[in-house]
């Protein structure tokens, strides 16, 4: 199976932010965005969303993408990926860094699902904590230390519009967030979100 629609030009700069639109091909969105609609089970429930981990060597379909990509794109090592599942109406992922070289974000719901046009989206801060930051304070969304070293140094962010199957490439050590989430009632108008993360740093 096919997972990545054919592109013109695969080149990417991954120290800047690179948006691709009609990322997946329909039949691997349909799958990623049903597969864990309607799961049974989940790996994490945080407040607002649940989340589903694909390790490395342990979803099928993960590893189809991370191949796919990693032939068309000099990518460092493929490392994990997870989906999300967000309520209708949340404040999302608040401000953190993940440890990788290369993170890819990509929405698998429907762009009718959006309740709130202005939000939905992603917040990247191109600037990366402080050498010295443990984990527990570069990841850890609820203590604030990643606003407040943002605010401090004035950094404003790239704001990235919700769109239907839109990847986002950028790298993984930038501080991140949503922007919000507000989308329509019923089941099937949830915000789910599909991340990759590729290459290691940080740690």
């Amino acid at each position: 199976m096919k997972t990545i629609r054919p592109r013109e030009n695969w080149d990417i700069n991954f120290k800047d932010i690179t948006v691709w639109d009609n990322f997946f091909t329909d039949e691997c969105l349909k799958i990623l965005r049903y597969r864990i609609l309607y799961a049974k089970y989940f790996d994490t429930q945080y407040d607002g969303y649940v989340a589903i981990d694909y390790f490395k060597n342990q979803d099928h379909l993960t590893e189809l993408i991370a191949k796919e990509l990693s032939s068309k794109i000099n990518l460092p090592e493929f490392q994990r990926a997870w989906s999300f599942v967000y309520d209708h109406e949340h404040a999302g992922v608040g401000i953190h860094c993940d440890p990788s070289i290369v993170n890819i974000n990509i929405w698998v719901s429907a762009d009718t699902i959006i309740k709130d046009e202005s939000k939905n989206g992603l917040m990247i801060y191109k600037i990366k904590p402080p050498e010295a930051w443990k984990r527990s304070e570069w990841n850890g969304s609820k203590n604030g230390m990643g606003l407040k070293y943002i605010q401090s140094l004035n950094v404003k962010p790239t704001q990235v519009p919700y769109k239907s199957n839109r990847a986002i490439f950028f790298d993984g050590a930038y501080f991140h967030n949503s922007n919000n989430v507000s989308t329509k009632k019923g089941f099937e108008n949830k915000r789910i979100s599909y991340t990759m993360l590729f290459g290691s740093q940080l740690e």
